[in-house]
């Protein structure tokens, strides 16, 4: 288990397999490349000077190498930045100025999760990334953390258009509640007809398993995507990680 300390900002691009926990979360993280190592897909977790503001940002770069670490240094930045302050929605902003500053060629989708241990309040913002799921400990159901429709260039992929809004959101949550956090990787595993892995697939696994540990939440996930690609997973990056609230 690693623990995430006050003022750090812990994660990059290199494959993972472990636990991570902070004051208000506990997560456990699987992230691969397809090609091995390093790859497209981007995760960190960062913490607050004061030990209450846990956010985890997730980016999903279609292709590898000298654009994917520069990203991901950006993203690095850009959560360091903004450590103690509560507003997600600002990362995305900062990071999608600086794709268009850069005539960044590379698609990528993120998202900003964070939860703040004071008000019990989970907020969430993204940029075209699919959206967190959410299990309250009563009720069971998973369920998209959605955000609400707007008009204008509004939560779209990074460096797609640099007037791009993006909101961040917000529910409560308690202790025992859940999260569910993935790239795109996960869902587009195809078979050997080329059908893909697919959300409903997804929701019926987590459904199954959401009341076992987050490690094996994880694992029954990795497993039966595994049995759909018929092994290896080589189609492309994939990253998840199952969050409980402390």
């Amino acid at each position: 288990m690693h623990r995430i300390q006050c003022s750090e900002v812990w994660g990059g691009i290199r494959d993972a397999d472990l636990d991570v926990c902070t004051a208000g979360l506990t997560a456990s993280l699987y992230s691969g490349a397809c090609e091995g190592g390093k790859g497209g897909d981007i995760y960190f977790f960062s913490l607050c000077g004061v030990d209450m503001l846990t956010r985890i940002a997730v980016a999903d770069v279609v292709g590898h190498g000298s654009e994917v670490s520069e990203i991901s240094q950006w993203v690095y930045d850009a959560m360091a930045a903004r450590m103690n302050a509560p507003e997600g929605d600002q990362i995305l902003s900062d990071l999608n100025g600086l794709a268009n500053a850069r005539g960044l060629q590379a698609m990528t989708t993120a998202a900003v999760v964070e939860f703040y241990v004071k008000d019990c309040q989970l907020y969430f913002s993204y940029a075209g990334h699919p959206p967190l799921l959410v299990r309250r400990r009563v009720g069971g159901a998973w369920q998209p953390a959605q955000q609400q429709r707007r008009e204008g260039p509004v939560n779209l992929p990074l460096g797609v258009v640099d007037e791009t809004r993006y909101v961040q959101e917000q529910m409560p949550l308690c202790k025992g509640d859940r999260m569910f956090l993935y790239t795109d990787g996960l869902v587009e595993a195809p078979n050997a007809g080329g059908q893909l892995y697919g959300a409903d697939r997804l929701m019926s696994v987590l459904a199954e398993a959401g009341g076992n540990s987050l490690m094996e939440l994880k694992t029954a996930v990795l497993a039966d995507v595994r049995r759909h690609a018929g092994g290896r997973l080589a189609h492309d990056d994939v990253t998840l990680m199952t969050i409980e609230v402390n």
